[in-house]
């Protein structure tokens, strides 16, 4: 009924102009007048692409300058995704209701909008274009880059870190699998990216590895009743390299489209498994655990470094699986190199961390 229901929004939203632009070549003076507060008399599309959310450089000839837009899919398909999923909303109520509060980069955003009738958003962020540099997942970080993001993170995770906020305005931002639709095709689409890895990847997995993640599918339900009974706080969610921009050597992030309250830990883990070489991040990442335990501690969170470790190995499983679906899913999502990059770190994490018997034990189930 949900999908149905998006789809049927979805064909509304196309028909009819409504009060948010739905793509770039429709987003008028006017409209960012009202916006900005300020009188613009002419805009021009830069550039514009489409993924899970329309992007669009906006020029005007009033300050700033510039706009970057994020706006609903054109694709109809992505759109569906963004709206059964709650991306779009996630990143409005990211935007207004916590970006300005915290100690990290962000783009500095003017507006956020979300139109629940026709499933449209609008956020008009700051461009950041001449003004910090971009990477995709096939990159690497240097090990002062990594220092640095790690810190961001222990900036992040202790202004939230059990925060009443958490529970009210911002409890939208739950683990996405809590919800019921999104909960159950969720899992199955974990279950069929372990159980067959798709074919551009699956010469990088071993049967072996194949048979120990069986341990996460097998026991979804019971790992996320474990994620959720430990300390929560706000995570970015999918921290890859492709949603990060750096600035000299300070790093910022991008794409709060899956922002969630769960253990900070995730955030780490997922980031450190996708942008490090994995011989750097082997001989690496333990410090850099402790140095994310020092940072929380130094802001008045405790967290055991050892558990933290424990939890970081375990947790690597989420890069993992993030992998295998992003190649499962085909061109639609990444391309095959992109893919084949992602899934080649994170199965060499988890060989390396021995990820799934970390998995059983933490939940006491026989690997």
């Amino acid at each position: 009924m949900t999908i149905a229901r998006e789809m049927a929004r979805c064909g509304v939203s196309r028909a009819v102009r409504g009060g948010l632009p739905d793509r770039a070549d429709r987003v008028t003076a006017e409209w960012l007048s009202s916006v900005l507060g300020k009188q613009v008399r002419s805009v021009s599309v830069l550039s514009q692409d489409s993924g899970t959310a329309a992007r669009a450089r906006i020029a005007l000839d009033a300050e700033p300058g510039r706009v970057f837009l994020k706006l609903t899919p054109r694709d109809v398909q992505q759109q569906v995704l963004m709206n059964v999923v709650g991306m779009g909303h996630r990143e409005v109520l990211f935007y207004r209701a916590v970006a300005g509060d915290l100690p990290i980069r962000v783009p500095r955003c003017y507006a956020a909008f979300d139109d629940p009738t026709l499933g449209r958003i609008a956020v008009v962020l700051e461009d950041l274009t001449g003004k910090a540099t971009f990477r995709d997942v096939r990159d690497d970080v240097s090990l002062a880059e990594a220092e640095a993001v790690v810190d961001a993170f222990a900036d992040l995770h202790a202004a939230l870190w059990q925060s009443p906020r958490l529970s009210g305005e911002l409890a939208e931002l739950g683990p996405l699998r809590r919800s019921p639709v999104v909960g159950m095709f969720g899992r199955a689409l974990v279950r069929r990216a372990l159980a067959k890895p798709a074919k551009p990847v699956a010469d990088l997995i071993s049967a072996d590895l194949a048979r120990r993640s069986r341990v996460v599918s097998e026991n979804l339900e019971t790992l996320d009743a474990f994620w959720a009974a430990q300390p929560q706080t706000l995570t970015h969610g999918d921290p890859h390299l492709g949603n990060l921009f750096f600035e000299g050597g300070c790093p910022g992030f991008l794409d709060w489209q899956v922002a969630t309250i769960c253990p900070g830990i995730r955030d780490v883990a997922y980031f450190l498994v996708t942008s490090l070489q994995p011989s750097t991040a082997r001989e690496h990442e333990r410090g850099l655990v402790d140095r994310y335990a020092d940072r929380l501690a130094g802001a008045g969170v405790k967290a055991d470094p050892e558990t933290l470790w424990t939890w970081y190995r375990a947790v690597a499983s989420e890069a993992y699986i993030a992998a295998m679906a992003t190649a499962g899913a085909g061109e639609r999502m990444q391309s095959r190199a992109v893919a084949r990059s992602g899934v080649e770190r994170a199965a060499a994490a988890v060989e390396a961390l021995d990820t799934f018997d970390a998995v059983a034990a933490l939940i006491g189930v026989d690997h």
